[in-house]
């Protein structure tokens, strides 16, 4: 193997594991695609232990499906396959929430339609990004490449409020009730649970809705903090 190595302690503890399998009157039971998916865990946990960063985020280019599949000798589809497989039977820890706002720092926005488009490298990662998402009234647009996260900027906004506390929330929502009536909306109809739909309704500048929520975003919510500096130059 090219990217990992084990050493002799995960040696052992990994044929305990495999042991299991057929020691404890078992023998011959396991069947292929058990012990291939175990196999296959034993190898991805050690790569994302060799690659998760201080901040304990992951380095996806470094344990990338294309490193794998060469790495391994299958294609890069049943590397992905695998990944989410094994990740319902054996989940592995991270926090997509952080793992996100890295990514947004990379993302594209499209002015004209409006839509920020990211680069998921990990199915389980952008699997747990779109239920959340669709959890709170929004959806993602499905893509031809599989790896693509898009979703109108509006929705991402709303994503973003969602995170914060109650108290946090309602002053958001009261600052943008305070915009809309501004903005000559006096008579807009505020949907509390469907903001991303109110934001496109209302028609009022992207730049000046993150100008209005920026200072009650807290400090711990990162995504909305790497959402506002990503943004940022589009207000010129």
């Amino acid at each position: 193997m090219k990217y990992v190595s084990f050493t002799e302690d995960e040696k052992s503890a990994m044929f305990d594991e495999i042991a299991k399998l057929f020691y404890n009157s078992n023998f011959g039971q396991a069947s292929k695609a058990e012990i291939e998916l175990m196999m296959f865990n034993f190898y991805l946990k050690k790569m994302i232990d060799v690659n998760r960063k201080e901040d304990d985020t992951i380095d996806y280019n470094q344990c990338s499906d294309y490193k794998i599949s060469k790495d391994l000798g299958i294609t890069q589809q049943r590397v992905r396959n695998l990944k989410v497989k094994n990740n319902l039977i054996n989940p592995i820890d991270f926090d997509w929430k952080l793992a996100l706002s890295k990514l947004t720092e990379n993302a594209r926005y499209d002015k004209a339609t409006k839509k920020i488009t990211l680069n998921i490298p990990d199915p389980n990662l952008y699997l747990e990004i779109q239920n959340f998402i669709e959890e709170h009234g929004a959806y993602v647009e499905k893509q031809l490449n599989s790896k693509i996260l898009q979703i109108r900027v509006e929705y991402y906004i709303e994503l973003v409020i969602s995170l914060e506390t109650d108290t946090s929330r309602n002053q958001i929502i009261k600052s943008l009730r305070k915009k809309f009536k501004e903005n000559g909306n006096e008579d807009f109809v505020f949907d509390e649970k469907n903001i991303g739909k109110t934001i496109i309704e209302s028609a009022v500048d992207i730049i000046s809705i993150l100008n209005c929520i920026a200072e009650f975003i807290s400090p711990a919510n990162c995504i909305a903090n790497s959402l506002i500096k990503f943004l940022h130059p589009f207000a010129t």
